[in-house]
């Protein structure tokens, strides 16, 4: 296995060798720990590691196409893919500006949403970085949208279908947001979290379940984070956002920016343990006294890995107590101008431990998209120049399935996107890590069972086998 770079707050120096992280609590110390690391005195000092190689009888997953969603419009690129904390819906972004919404259940179009937009739409990369939309709760059947000039939060009601969707708020200068994985309906913590430069403020809102609540979600200022309150190394600018999946926990990322006083590190990592406020509560809209000790976080970590010193985080993702990150670092102009383009550098990807304040850091094809599973167990990138779709064991650092060495079996086929990867555009596991939704350069949209090998969920090429049962397989009832 391939050597995991690690550090943590007291030491600047490699371990060589992988370096499992500890299991995590059940409810992690309060405590409040910040971490500065001395500079490396060079930048082979940390080594970044690539996951090591499986062979195709090393294959620890198994991956089902399932369904294969399409629909009879003239075909637009999906872009991107965002689905629901049951799996219910999946939704997706097309390049000509129209939001689809899937059922999953009944293998069909839900409906469509035309929005208004300034901004061509493009794969999230350094030069992109609109958050395209969230299914903000199924039992409200509610969806935010960004729209116009990518810092216009619309929210619609799609429960009517077809192209019936209401705008039923708008929240604006929301320049990034990140939204709950779990359904706001059922979740006292605030579902939304909206970034406002402005003010170098998080601003967070509640879904609010009350009937004659002109708006659905309401910002309460009594829960804002206040970044110039923190107490942080630096000010962070336009931070990449996450909520933890099944933890009180709000998660931000940022790098570099333009005009950036120069300092020997320019990354930070910060998590804020939030707390829930009761729906009554909302109602009663009874003012709180401030509690200053919102703003303070739970963790700050300031890696000091040389290959991050000039990425920014295009993804983000946490659970329980760990965060993962996918970095994209500057390319380097060539010297002089006229000479070839040196080697595009690597994307980077961080795994962040809460408790013990450690970090480690793997690093994937250059030019790859990727994604994180919402559960932080998998990585999956698709490197189309090599033809490969790969999917990583974050944990053990290492692959557990390959196209197309682990794909040869005899009747798979994956409605034609892996066979063709610079077709496929984008793609997302769901929020157990259980579904791999691909779309593609045509408008379709792939869905994939991945399965343990040898574990009880294990699916066999060409198996069909109802949705219910598989959920309730996942959730141990059968």
């Amino acid at each position: 296995m391939s050597p995991v770079s690690a550090h943590d707050s007291g030491s600047a120096s490699p371990i060589a060798g992988p370096v499992p992280f500890p299991p995590f609590p059940s409810s992690p110390p309060p405590e409040y720990r910040r971490t500065w690391i001395n500079p490396p005195t060079s930048a082979a000092a940390f080594p970044v590691p690539v996951p090591s190689r499986q062979t195709p009888h090393e294959t620890q997953i198994q991956i089902t196409p399932k369904r294969h969603l399409t629909d009879k419009s003239k075909a637009s690129e999906v872009l991107h893919i965002d689905i629901s904390p049951s799996a219910s819906y999946v939704a997706t972004k097309h390049s000509n500006k129209i939001i689809k919404i899937w059922s999953i259940p009944r293998n069909a179009l839900h409906g469509t949403i035309k929005i208004t937009s300034y901004v061509q739409p493009r794969v999230r990369s350094r030069e992109y970085f609109i958050r395209s939309h969230a299914i903000l709760s199924e039992n409200s059947t509610l969806i935010g949208i960004t729209t116009h000039f990518g810092l216009t939060l619309e929210i619609y009601n799609f429960a009517k279908g077809g192209t019936g969707a209401k705008k039923v708020q708008v929240i604006e200068e929301a320049h990034r947001w990140a939204a709950s994985q779990r359904d706001a309906f059922h979740d006292d913590y605030a579902g939304l979290a909206v970034y406002r430069p402005k003010l170098d403020r998080i601003d967070r809102f509640f879904l609010v379940r009350h009937p004659s609540a002109k708006t659905p979600f309401r910002e309460d200022p009594n829960h804002s984070i206040e970044l110039l309150k923190a107490g942080l190394p630096f000010l962070p600018k336009f931070p990449e956002l996450a909520y933890s999946t099944d933890s009180p926990f709000l998660i931000a990322a940022a790098g570099p920016r333009p005009g950036d006083p120069p300092r020997p590190n320019s990354t930070i990592l910060i998590a804020w343990q939030v707390k829930p406020v009761s729906d009554s509560k909302l109602s009663s809209q009874t003012p709180d006294l401030p509690d200053e000790e919102r703003h303070k976080p739970y963790r700050v970590c300031v890696p000091n890995y040389p290959a991050l010193q000039t990425a920014l985080p295009a993804c983000l993702a946490s659970h329980g107590s760990t965060a993962v990150s996918i970095w994209i670092p500057a390319s380097t102009p060539p010297t002089p101008p006229s000479a070839r383009l040196p080697p595009q550098p690597q994307r980077l990807v961080l795994t962040w431990h809460l408790p013990t304040n450690t970090t480690r850091l793997l690093a994937i094809p250059a030019g790859a998209q990727a994604c994180v599973s919402p559960d932080c167990r998998r990585l999956a990138y698709s490197d189309a120049a090599a033809g490969q779709f790969v999917v990583v064991d974050l944990a053990a650092g290492a692959e557990v399935w390959r196209w197309p060495d682990a794909a040869r079996a005899e009747g798979f086929a994956s409605f034609g996107q892996l066979e063709n990867l610079r077709g496929v555009t984008v793609f997302e596991f769901s929020s157990d890590g259980g579904m791999l939704v691909v779309g593609d350069v045509h408008g379709a949209v792939g869905v994939y069972e991945i399965g343990e090998v040898g574990g009880r969920v294990e699916l066999g090429v060409g198996t069909e086998v109802a949705w219910a049962d598989v959920l309730e397989q996942r959730a141990g009832f059968i």
